[in-house]
């Protein structure tokens, strides 16, 4: 079982080496088990195929993040509901800004691989997908706020697009910024300033709503 362990995990060292310079289409499995050290029939005892490699490089850092996404917005929406108002700050995701960073740079080289690496795998719109999920937890965000701000709507343009700028923040930062610590107070200072701008930009008067 050990010996199996580690073969597997050689597989999987020489897997990563291999994308990331080749990008996953243009990768060998060939070169992946010769620079493991092992024969193409060890890789096939465990993996179905080149995909099935990638994926278990991948898949559980990402389904991971989504959970932690999931879990910030389920929080938010159990605060929105509350009778008390409820006062959206740059504060209320100190937490899940730093939880996000940490998770993102203990992981940082799976996710390079799914924004630079991934074209040709059933990864590779994984962006659009996030997008998708974090677009409905802030409409959701935003249809509350808007019932506590009477004359108010939702603009769904600047919505998906404050989605797609708070995305690309995360996008930037991971592909240009090697250090977490640096990359943490760069995301501390964008949040502040894309939630300053978050009422304004995502409820707008019913007058200018229906121009």
């Amino acid at each position: 079982m050990g010996a199996d362990r580690e073969t597997k995990e050689k597989l999987l060292s020489s897997a990563k080496t291999e994308f990331m310079e080749k990008g996953y289409a243009k990768a060998s499995l060939r070169k992946i088990c010769a620079n493991a050290g092992v024969t193409t029939g060890a890789l096939y005892f465990f993996f179905k195929d080149k995909e099935d490699v990638f994926r278990s490089i991948v898949e559980n850092p990402l389904r991971e993040l989504l959970e932690i996404v999931q879990e910030h917005f389920d929080e938010h929406a159990e605060l929105f509901s509350a009778p008390d108002a409820y006062t959206h700050t740059a504060g209320d995701h100190e937490d899940f800004v730093q939880l996000l960073i940490h998770h993102l740079y203990a992981n940082r080289d799976a996710f390079l691989l799914l924004l630079t690496k991934s074209q040709g795998t059933t990864f590779e719109n994984f962006v659009d997908d996030v997008v998708e999920m974090m677009e409905q937890g802030y409409r959701t965000m935003a249809e509350h706020m808007a019932e506590k701000t009477p004359g108010t709507k939702v603009n769904s343009y600047m919505l998906h697009w404050m989605t797609h700028m708070n995305i690309g923040a995360f996008v930037h930062l991971l592909t240009h910024e090697p250090e977490e610590q640096m990359a943490l107070q760069h995301m501390q200072k964008i949040m502040e300033y894309l939630i300053r701008g978050w009422i304004d930009l995502i409820l707008t008067s019913e007058t200018e709503h229906n121009q």
